[in-house]
């Protein structure tokens, strides 16, 4: 079993703090927790909306108001613990959980040297959240895994497909990794490596066509990382040589918000 995620994020959260807020760790993550169950215990039961999560582990729930229920239980929570801890840095990391979930969020970042914003919306997966730009892309969950590609897709089917798809396996991230890598060992260029940004795991990257030297060259890139289960998180993104500023830069900067939410409530799923 590995570490709890959450307790990895409010350990990097609390850090920033002082070393007061340090030992409010446990007592602060057990006020969360406890307002969560509260939360999920009291939602009446809603019907489902045009992008609602695959059933996983004996449950399924509107996307929408899964979303919903996350950020007011983080808001409340900021609420309980604000009475119970008045120091500075613990309101500073209060402020950065309900940061982490809130409905939207405003991005900005550089995509092929321009200056581009755009407001995020919160979604849901099995153990995660992530936000995504809805003028461009929507998730689709599928059986297994979550999928997220491009709204209007091109007509020219001169383009390869773009997309992003999250899913889960019973494998420690390093066997996964190194599963993948010979999986791809076809393609004319494939690299694995560890890496920290944006997430901490492994970098499994492969360049297929021509092998980096035509425009419309595809683009097959994994992240794999620990689910905290005893299993791991695989992210695959697809895109081509030439838009690997543009959607690749979209992909990577989608997975530094992304968040594992759960690690009690079932086992990793193995595709």
């Amino acid at each position: 079993m590995g570490r709890d995620p959450w307790d990895q994020e409010i350990a990097d959260g609390l850090k920033k703090g002082t070393d007061d807020a340090m030992r409010h760790k446990d007592e602060i993550w057990m006020a969360i927790k406890e307002r969560i169950h509260n939360e999920q215990a009291q939602q009446p039961a809603e019907p489902e909306t045009r992008f609602a999560p695959r059933e996983s582990k004996g449950r399924r729930r509107s996307g929408r108001r899964a979303a919903g229920w996350i950020a007011g239980t983080a808001a409340a929570a900021a609420i309980v613990l604000t009475v119970s801890f008045q120091t500075a840095p613990v309101q500073a990391f209060i402020d950065q959980v309900k940061e982490w979930f809130a409905p939207q969020k405003t991005v900005e970042q550089e995509l092929e040297g321009m200056p581009e914003t755009s407001v995020d919306q919160l979604h849901e997966g099995a153990d995660y959240v992530i936000y995504i730009d809805e003028s461009r892309f929507m998730m689709v969950h599928e059986s297994g895994l979550d999928r997220i590609e491009l709204k209007e897709k091109p007509t020219d089917d001169r383009y390869p497909e773009v997309f992003m798809e999250i899913s889960q396996e019973r494998i420690d991230p390093k066997s996964a990794a190194e599963q993948l890598q010979k999986e791809l060992q076809t393609y004319p260029k494939v690299e694995a490596n560890l890496v920290d940004e944006p997430i901490q795991g492994w970098e499994v990257r492969a360049v297929g066509g021509t092998g980096g030297k035509e425009w419309d060259d595809p683009v097959i890139r994994y992240y794999v990382f620990d689910n905290g289960q005893g299993g791991s998180f695989v992210v695959k993104q697809q895109y081509f040589l030439e838009a690997s500023e543009g959607f690749g830069a979209r992909f990577h900067n989608m997975m530094k918000e992304f968040h594992i939410t759960s690690n009690h409530n079932g086992e990793a799923t193995k595709e």
